[in-house]
C-alpha cells in the first residue's frame, strides 16, 4: 500500500514535471508558465475574470496575480480595467495578440494532457478522474470543518 509520503510525491512531481513542460511550451511566446495559466483561464472567458477571481482560481496570492497580470499587460496579452463597483480592482481581459496566440497557449496545455496520458486507456483515466474527484470532495469538506 502506498503511504502519504508516496502518495505526496509523486502529486508534487507530476505538478511538477506539468509546469516545466508548459513553461517550456510557453517560451516561444515569451509567457512564463505563470502568465500562461491566467491566460489558459481567461481563454474560456468571454467576459474576462476579475484579478480576485483568478486568484482564487488559480489558488495564488493576489499579489501575484497583480504583478503577473500587469507583465501581461506589459506585453500585450491582456489590458486591465478598473471594475466600477471597486476602484481598487481590475478586471482583466484578453487583447487581440492574446486571442491570436489562444491556439499555441491551448496547444501547450494540451501537450500536458497527451503526454500524461499517452498509453493509458479511457477506462482508467475515466476511474482516476473519479477517484480525484473523490479525494478532492474529502479534502475540500475536511478543509471546511477546520475554517
Amino acid at each position: 500500500m502506498t503511504n502519504i509520503r508516496e502518495l505526496w510525491r509523486l502529486m508534487k512531481s507530476i505538478l511538477r514535471s506539468a509546469r516545466q513542460i508548459v513553461h517550456s511550451e510557453l517560451e516561444a511566446l515569451n509567457l512564463t508558465g505563470a502568465e500562461g495559466d491566467i491566460l489558459f483561464h481567461l481563454l474560456f472567458e468571454s467576459d474576462g475574470l476579475s484579478q480576485e477571481m483568478l486568484a482564487e482560481r488559480l489558488d495564488i496570492g493576489k499579489a501575484a496575480v497583480s504583478r503577473t497580470v500587469y507583465s501581461l499587460a506589459e506585453k500585450g496579452y491582456v489590458h486591465r480595467k478598473r471594475r466600477p463597483e471597486d476602484a481598487r480592482a481590475y478586471h482583466v481581459m484578453l487583447t487581440k495578440a492574446a486571442i491570436g496566440a489562444s491556439g499555441r497557449i491551448e496547444r501547450a496545455y494540451n501537450a500536458v494532457y497527451e503526454t500524461a496520458l499517452r498509453e493509458i486507456q479511457s477506462l482508467d483515466i475515466q476511474r482516476v478522474t473519479a477517484l480525484l474527484e473523490k479525494v478532492n470532495e474529502n479534502l475540500q469538506a475536511r478543509e471546511e470543518e477546520i475554517k
